[in-house]
């Protein structure tokens, strides 16, 4: 009883503010996702990390036990945000398993002269509670301990029913038969279920007369890991990497519309390693599909290290981003249509295609 007591307090919800500066900002004063998303995992950090304040492994590692982020399940861009706003990004802890903790985040978006208000992004954040075991400072290794449980949603509808999905979706990845070299790849969630479909595909593609292929969208950025994209610990957050990442799809989103465009959604992203102070971040991006009005860019993190004895590039995380975009009235415009050069592309277009037709399915039931 005392730990479940102690759970629930630690889970209170955190709020992190902070008025959004024109550096926050593309050309157009929308301002970038990945600031919005590095803000998100920053208030995630705190609320999963606070959660194991009371633990005994935090008592026993003399306060270093940290939460690490491994997946975001999915993040939803509703509306912008300009400069001049106020970003106020609340998140609780809504599901916990024995070694992982979800927590849930809600930006909202402040008119601080007009007093007005809006949701702008939602998403699920999964961490892990980790520890070191080994005394090295320039490079400990770390190993997963067990998560303080919350307390049962009592009384709470919509806390119960949080609680009971997010419980749906731990329990269908835990019992996924899927190989661990499958998982960590985004795109495992649709495959081509027979050679004559994809097949069909091909055939029925016909090469458009004007548009650009996923060449002419590449990106590649390449930073190095400064000390105020840190913890304590000296391992960079996933907000840093995940604005990274973000700012390299928005470039080809950019090269591939020639528009102002803005990040409305990111799938399933998984972080698979460690970045820490001094490494090599290199992102890699290009558009692998595109409806009329929207395309997904594949995002691709890597890192060299120093410490590391491994030859080339480690990596790190990979993640599906959708853009739109938009005229100078905020309206959403056209996108031009894809030009497949070779059988990645045509892959890659396929399996687009069917997350794309998942997705829309999935909205009109919800409205329903």
């Amino acid at each position: 009883l005392f730990t479940l007591t102690m759970a629930s307090k630690a889970a209170s919800p955190v709020v992190v503010s902070r008025l959004l500066l024109p550096d926050d900002a593309n050309p157009a004063g929308n301002v970038h996702g990945g600031t919005t998303l590095k803000l998100m995992e920053e208030a995630g950090h705190i609320a999963a990390t606070r959660l194991m304040s009371p633990s005994a492994a935090n008592k026993e590692s003399n306060g270093n036990c940290l939460a690490a982020l491994v997946r975001f399940e999915n993040m939803a861009f509703h509306k912008p945000i300009f400069v001049g706003e106020v970003a106020s990004c609340m998140c609780e802890i809504i599901f916990t398993s024995k070694q992982s903790i979800l927590v849930e985040v809600v930006v909202r978006g402040e008119d601080i002269s007009k007093g007005n208000t809006s949701v702008t992004n939602t998403g699920w954040l999964w961490y892990v509670p980790m520890v070191p075991s080994t005394c090295d400072a320039s490079n400990k290794i770390w190993k997963v301990v067990d998560a303080l449980p919350m307390a049962m949603p009592e009384g709470d509808n919509i806390a119960m029913r949080k609680y009971e999905k997010a419980k749906s979706i731990y329990e269908t990845r835990k019992n996924s038969s899927q190989s661990a070299a499958t998982e960590k790849d985004s795109r495992h969630t649709y495959t081509i279920a027979s050679d004559s479909e994809f097949d069909i595909f091909k055939s029925l593609y016909t090469t458009p007369t004007e548009g650009r292929t996923p060449t002419e969208s590449e990106q590649v950025l390449c930073q190095m890991v400064l000390p105020g994209d840190c913890s304590k610990e000296k391992i960079a957050f996933g907000g840093f990497i995940m604005k990274l990442m973000d700012n390299a799809a928005g470039c080809s989103a950019w090269r591939y519309c020639r528009t102002n465009v803005v990040t409305v959604a990111i799938s399933d992203m998984d972080f698979v390693s460690w970045i820490r102070l001094g490494d090599l971040c290199t992102i890699r991006s290009k558009v692998v599909f595109a409806s009329s009005k929207s395309l997904e860019i594949e995002v691709i993190a890597s890192v060299v290290s120093a410490t590391s004895e491994k030859e080339g590039d480690t990596l790190v995380a990979r993640g599906l981003f959708t853009f739109v975009s938009l005229c100078v009235d905020g309206k959403v415009l056209s996108v031009p249509k894809l030009k497949l050069e070779n059988d990645e592309d045509f892959k890659n277009a396929y399996l687009g295609e069917q997350r794309y037709e998942a997705a829309k399915k999935a909205r009109m039931e919800g409205s329903k």
